[in-house]
Order: structure tokens, then C-alpha cells, then sequence
């Protein structure tokens, strides 16, 4: 058996740009945002750092204006066969006050980091994925995530994990 490599190495991932419906469930398909394909086949006990940031921008108006949103960070193979849901975050913005100055328009900036240790036997290439698995929305307009950016830095031995 070769010796595995221990040189960390980064991947950047590709966004998408899916309409955003103002309501979305946990039983219904969750929207994919990004992905990152990385192959940490050479390295010991690998690690990998998913670093995935965007701005939410948005419209709040009249009563109880309330925008929520859940991500999902989704771990899969590249056959798709064995997925597994890694971490998931809210971001919510609520206002229980009516907006006194009329409109508010608002850009948010959202970063999630997640980082994954794995077993030393892995065998085939890995995506990450993050997708949105709910939204709420009350008296909120013009909703839309711009600038997304999705990278995966992988990294070895035991040294990293502690």
C-alpha cells in the first residue's frame, strides 16, 4: 500500500441561481444552492473545511414582517447512493414592530463553515452540497441570495483534527 499524501489542497465549488419561492417545507425538495466535488482518496485521515457564504437581500413591509430560511449541508457520494444530512443552520430576520419608516430594504451577509473529519478508507470522490430546506415569509418582497461562494479545504492527520 502507497504511503498517502499529506499536501492540503482547496476546491472551489459552483453556485446556482434557482427561483426562490416565498414558502417552502421540510416535506418539500430543497433547493440546491452549491456544490463542491473533492477527492480526499490520498490523504490520512482527511478533514474537510466547507466554507459557503452569500447575501440574502429583501424587502420588509407593514406587521410582523418575518423572513426565515433553513440550510441543509448535505454530504454525498458521487453516485448519489449513500447521502447524509452533516449540519443545518437557520437565519431569520422578524420584526414584531410595524415598520414606522415605510419599507426597509435589507442585504444580509451569511457565512456557514462546517468542518468534516472522515475515515481514512475512503474510497471514491465526495460532494457537498447546501441547500435550502425551508422558507417562511410574512409581508417580505423582492427575496433573492446573490454572491454565493462555496469552497472545500482539505487537510490530514490527527495533528488538524484536535
Amino acid at each position: 500500500m502507497e504511503p498517502k499524501d499529506c499536501v492540503p489542497f482547496l476546491r472551489c465549488g459552483k453556485t446556482f441561481n434557482p427561483s426562490l419561492p416565498n414558502q417552502l417545507s421540510f416535506n418539500q425538495r430543497p433547493i440546491v444552492l452549491a456544490e463542491v466535488q473533492i477527492d480526499p482518496q490520498s490523504l490520512e485521515n482527511p478533514c474537510i473545511l466547507i466554507k459557503y457564504s452569500e447575501f440574502i437581500q429583501f424587502t420588509l413591509l407593514g406587521f410582523q414582517p418575518l423572513l426565515s430560511i433553513t440550510y441543509r449541508l448535505v454530504r454525498s457520494t458521487q453516485n448519489f447512493l449513500a447521502q447524509r444530512t452533516l449540519d443545518e443552520w437557520v437565519f431569520e430576520f422578524e420584526s414584531p414592530e410595524p415598520q414606522e419608516i415605510g419599507n426597509l430594504d435589507t442585504n444580509q451577509p451569511t457565512v456557514l463553515n462546517y468542518c468534516d473529519c472522515l475515515e481514512s478508507n475512503v474510497q471514491s470522490p465526495i460532494i457537498y452540497r447546501i441547500e435550502i430546506a425551508r422558507i417562511a415569509t410574512n409581508n417580505t418582497q423582492n427575496f433573492s441570495i446573490l454572491n454565493k461562494n462555496i469552497t472545500a479545504t482539505a487537510i490530514c492527520g490527527e495533528e488538524e483534527r484536535a
